[in-house]
């Protein structure tokens, strides 16, 4: 027994809205191709999940013994349904994980207005992979069927299944306020102490400024005021130096 490697073509489902509605109704999808061993082996427990990372007909030929909290090796044949590729992109060794490149265009929440470049703006970048989608912690198996499920537009935007309230946003500008108590300097040019002082207010007055724009709280956590004394990328490119990384939600 060898493990065979494939290319194997699959079709994507993707979210009706990204980070808004990640449901599936619109029947939205993409072309995807999974490259990879053709079988994946998932070390599945009593309660149905995962307990370690997944075998290949290799590893399991090598006569190792079954770990005692494993219940069985659940095969997965990659190229079977869209539903196997896409658990053997996220689980399996695969030759080229990322084919596509992130980076197409900005993108923008439709509930994060653009309020100038003093503040922040939550978006993404396209193409989505699988793994800005599915949550590889919900694969399951149960009566010989494996299931995976999407991430909540919460879980992606604040790293948790769970809604920021607008006392988690404040205590958030409070810290933001704190840490910059000692920001300016005396020696410091004037141009930029008028700057932080601005920035400062901005931070005050934040609440308010997005509840006046109708921004909800999960969003309005991402578009803090942008601190002055923070390189902006855009100018750090233009200076010679190397852009930094799009902004990428918590668990990508």
């Amino acid at each position: 027994m060898a493990t065979k490697i494939i290319s194997h073509p699959y079709k994507l489902k993707l979210p009706n809205s990204f980070l808004v509605d990640h449901s599936f109704s619109d029947g939205k999808e993409r072309d995807s191709t999974y490259d990879g061993p053709d079988k994946v082996y998932l070390q599945i427990g009593a309660d149905g999940k995962e307990k370690y990372g997944p075998l290949t007909e290799d590893d399991i030929a090598d006569g190792r013994p079954k770990p005692l909290d494993v219940e069985e090796w659940f095969e997965v044949d990659c190229a079977a349904s869209d539903l196997n590729a896409l658990i053997c992109q996220l689980r399996g060794p695969v030759i080229d994980e990322r084919e596509e490149e992130r980076g197409t265009g900005d993108y923008w929440h439709p509930g994060s207005p653009d309020l100038g470049s003093d503040y922040g703006r939550l978006g993404y970048s396209l193409p989505l992979m699988p793994d800005d989608i599915y949550d590889i912690d919900s694969i399951k198996v149960e009566s010989g069927k494996i299931t995976i499920e999407a991430f909540t537009p919460r879980q992606k935007i604040n790293g948790v299944d769970k809604d920021k309230t607008w006392d988690d946003v404040r205590e958030q500008r409070n810290q933001a306020l704190t840490s910059s108590d000692g920001d300016i300097a005396e020696d410091m040019p004037e141009e930029m102490k008028t700057k932080i002082k601005a920035w400062r207010q901005r931070l005050r007055d934040f609440p308010k400024t997005m509840l006046d724009n109708g921004v909800e709280p999960n969003v309005a956590a991402m578009m803090l005021p942008n601190n002055p004394l923070h390189v902006d990328p855009a100018s750090q490119e233009e200076e010679g130096g190397a852009p930094s990384d799009p902004w990428a939600p918590p668990g990508s």
